[in-house]
């Protein structure tokens, strides 16, 4: 009988995620003994969310965001990281006269709520304060004015600017990492409890998904119909180029010089040192943070 693992992807459907369509589809899933049910996923259904109260047993996110419902009290266990640096930015265009974190100060900007952690850090070590309204899916209010800057990532909607027109000249990118430090994302994460119920399963939904990721980025093309497939289903306003070069983005993040996926390792040091930055912006206050070998289980 198969193992049902019900799995929360952190963004609406698009190939941030090609692995996950790719080994369902080519049903590499269903070979290893698992019945994976990809939810519904948007901004709407917040992983870490999901995960915690026991709506999803597996999900994708942000190491801040992990660190932050531990620190909570929400036991988790990372399996995989598959982007070990951040690709979050804040972009205003030029005509604003924001060049610098410092300048962020008093203007309305626009963030997603669930990527909050990191830039509440980068706010409080320039201390600014930004008025800050929550970000859908749409680079438009940047576009037109509405708000002074917004939060990006480098393989999605800056992607949507570029190909909307704007040229680097017409942008000032502001990156997280630049400014305070590098932070992993997109991990598969677990609640504790799960993993030491479930090892064998979860073990086997890990490498299913690496093979999926490595076929992705050999396969673009059959990679990017899976996407697109999705995104139809779901009535989202995308289209294949828009996909083709984020997936192409997505490759820096994700393989090494010779086109293998990265070992999926979380270090020590990139762990502690989010924990670190985290506590001393007091993003996180708590002292629930497990020890690394508690926490990393690849």
């Amino acid at each position: 009988m198969a193992h049902t693992l019900r799995l929360q992807l952190q963004w609406v459907p698009q190939a941030q995620f090609a692995g996950y369509y790719v080994a369902q589809d080519l049903g590499w899933y269903e070979q290893a003994g698992l019945d994976v049910e990809i939810l519904p996923h948007g901004p709407e259904f917040p992983p870490g969310k999901a995960l915690a109260s026991d709506e999803a047993d597996v999900a994708v996110f942000n190491l801040s965001e992990a660190l932050q419902l531990m620190d909570q009290g929400v036991a988790l266990v990372n399996l995989q990281q598959f982007k070990r640096q951040s690709s979050l930015v804040f972009v205003a265009l030029a005509d604003t006269g924001i060049v610098t974190p410092n300048d962020l100060d008093g203007r309305l900007i626009a963030r997603w709520n669930h990527f909050g952690a990191q830039s509440e850090a980068l706010f409080r070590r320039y201390g600014v304060k930004p008025k800050v309204v929550n970000q859908g899916f749409s680079m438009a209010p940047l576009r037109a004015g509405v708000v002074d800057a917004a939060m990006a990532t480098r393989y999605n909607e800056m992607v949507q600017l570029y190909l909307g027109g704007l040229d680097e000249e017409d942008m000032v990118v502001l990156a997280l990492a630049d400014h305070i430090t590098s932070l992993p994302e997109d991990g598969i994460y677990v609640r504790t409890e799960q993993w030491q119920a479930h090892e064998q399963a979860l073990s086997a939904f890990v490498e299913v998904t690496r093979r999926g990721w490595q076929y992705a980025f050999d396969h673009p093309d059959q990679a990017i119909d899976s996407v697109m497939r999705r995104a139809r289903d779901a009535g989202l306003q995308t289209n294949r180029a828009h996909q083709t070069l984020m997936l192409s983005v997505l490759r820096d993040f994700y393989l090494d010089d010779q086109g293998q996926l990265h070992d999926g390792q979380m270090y020590e040091d990139d762990f502690n040192r989010a924990w670190q930055l985290l506590r001393q912006y007091e993003v996180i206050r708590g002292q629930n943070i497990p020890t690394h070998e508690e926490f990393h289980k690849r």
